[in-house]
């Protein structure tokens, strides 16, 4: 059997990690991905995009790069998150054919330049950023439970504290600006990964957020701005998948040295407003 793409319906069984990472057929994602798969004795690599065509280039790419034998450690599934029913779909697709899934890493991201409405008529940073993980985690949350112990990464960004939430305005209907939107999206995704770190302690998953860097990506590029080098912003994340330092650190954050933040922004701790925008988004998706 080859493992790759829609060919495979389970993976097989000897690997020590199997690495969900959204948002992975370019940038930060994709070196990720890349970094992750080259040591192929250890990791199970599932790599995600908008397209079976993204999905496969990566692939091809990966393994070239890498050098690797055949795709037997690297597979893919295909959600365009600006649908949030897709993105229900692949968890269930990820249940079904990766059931051994033990590490969620939730990289996907947008930064949009003009205010644009999903399909399901959210505010698409919002959508992306934080709902689509949201739903991700609250899916998969099970099957890493059962697979413990697991690990799920949040990908925030060094902007996540510029803005507080406005609860009257969280899709920005008035006056919107792509980094207010962004920053608080990324604001989300901490209080996300704070509320679920709570939820989870004692199951055997754990829940870290961290931010790359300032790297040259698509997204950055979108803002107006150059950073680093790619390979720069795959340290923290690499780190959170497998280091064993980590294997029972719940609720941090981590800088793009991988070192944990000890201070840590008033809103994103605030559990009353994590509480909120649980809720809020739970509302959302009745």
């Amino acid at each position: 059997i080859t493992f790759g793409g829609m060919a495979s319906n389970r993976q097989p069984t000897t690997f020590k990690r199997t690495v969900l990472i959204t948002g992975s057929t370019d940038g930060i994602g994709r070196q990720t991905a890349l970094e992750l798969a080259s040591r192929n004795k250890e990791n199970f690599v599932i790599v995600h995009g908008r397209s079976a065509e993204k999905c496969e280039s990566t692939v091809e790419y990966i393994v070239g790069e890498n050098k690797l034998p055949d795709r037997s450690n690297i597979d893919y599934v295909v959600a365009d998150f600006s649908d949030l029913k897709e993105v229900a779909l692949m968890a269930a697709e990820v249940q079904s054919r990766f059931p051994n899934l033990n590490v969620l890493l939730c990289n996907a991201g947008v930064l949009l330049p003009k205010r644009t409405e999903s399909r399901n008529g959210l505010e698409m940073t919002f959508q992306v950023n934080h709902v689509a993980p949201y739903i991700l985690a609250r899916k998969l949350v099970n099957l890493l439970e059962k697979n413990q112990p697991s690990r799920i990464i949040f990908v925030s960004s060094i902007c996540y504290d510029w803005h507080p939430l406005d609860w009257n305005d969280m899709e920005l209907r008035n006056g919107y600006e792509k980094y207010v939107q962004y920053s608080r999206s990324k604001l989300m995704v901490h209080m996300t990964a704070f509320k679920l770190a709570r939820q989870l302690e004692g199951t055997g998953v754990t829940c870290n957020v961290l931010e790359p860097g300032v790297i040259e990506t698509k997204l950055l590029r979108n803002g107006g701005y150059h950073g680093a080098p790619v390979t720069e912003g795959t340290r923290a994340s690499i780190f959170l998948v497998e280091s064993e330092k980590v294997n029972t650190v719940n609720g941090g954050y981590f800088n793009n040295s991988a070192k944990r933040v000890q201070q840590l922004s008033a809103d994103s701790t605030d559990v009353k407003q994590q509480e909120r925008l649980w809720e809020y988004t739970e509302k959302l998706l009745q």
